[in-house]
């Protein structure tokens, strides 16, 4: 099996066993980052932090489990790393011309600014708030996933989600909160 040869220290069978993963790392932090170079650059840093860490797997089975676990943590950390891309003056012109193309430059400012005022309140939040909270509503995880893959009572995660969404709803008041994606979640 692949896994127990890469484990051994089998370069070769980590590169076989993760070509089929690339895309998934890939894909996983441009879509923190949104940046496709520096996106290739962390999908590199994950592969050889799963590499460092490989011996540590306890069950192959999960290869792929652990090794998606890995990719969203690490792009979770870099992305909450930076700090809120400036936007150029370029930018900022191509985003006028657009709002005039589409319609309604107003609302399209307004768009701008929510993005803006949700990534900086979801930057304030505690790194274990902020982590469970994207995983749960952004990708997609259950709280009964996430206790598993954090290791955490049940009990903890549903707090730390109920503390996170309230925390997010004070920073960024109700009609904020209420057009995000955490906000329709609530009220349905």
């Amino acid at each position: 099996m692949l896994v127990r040869r890469a484990q051994g220290g089998d370069r070769a069978a980590f590169d076989r066993l993760t070509r089929g993963y690339r895309g998934m790392v890939l894909a996983t932090a441009f879509a923190r980052l949104h940046d496709r170079e520096e996106a290739e650059d962390l999908a590199q840093d994950i592969l050889l932090r799963a590499w460092t860490k490989l011996p540590a797997l306890k069950d192959p089975v999960l290869f792929a489990a652990w090794l998606k676990t890995i990719a969203l943590r690490t792009a979770l950390n870099r992305a909450t790393r930076r700090p809120p891309p400036a936007l150029s003056l370029d930018e900022v012109a191509e985003t006028r011309a657009c709002a005039a193309r589409d319609g309604d430059p107003l609302a399209r400012c307004l768009t701008q600014e929510h993005q803006r005022a949700v990534y900086q309140a979801l930057s304030g939040l505690p790194r274990e708030n902020r982590l469970v909270i994207v995983l749960h509503v952004c990708e997609g995880f259950s709280c009964p996933e996430l206790a598993e893959l954090f290791a955490t009572p049940l009990t903890t995660i549903e707090g730390r989600v109920h503390r996170a969404k309230a925390q997010l709803r004070r920073v960024l008041g109700d009609d904020i909160y209420h057009r995000t994606s955490l906000g329709r979640e609530a009220s349905s």
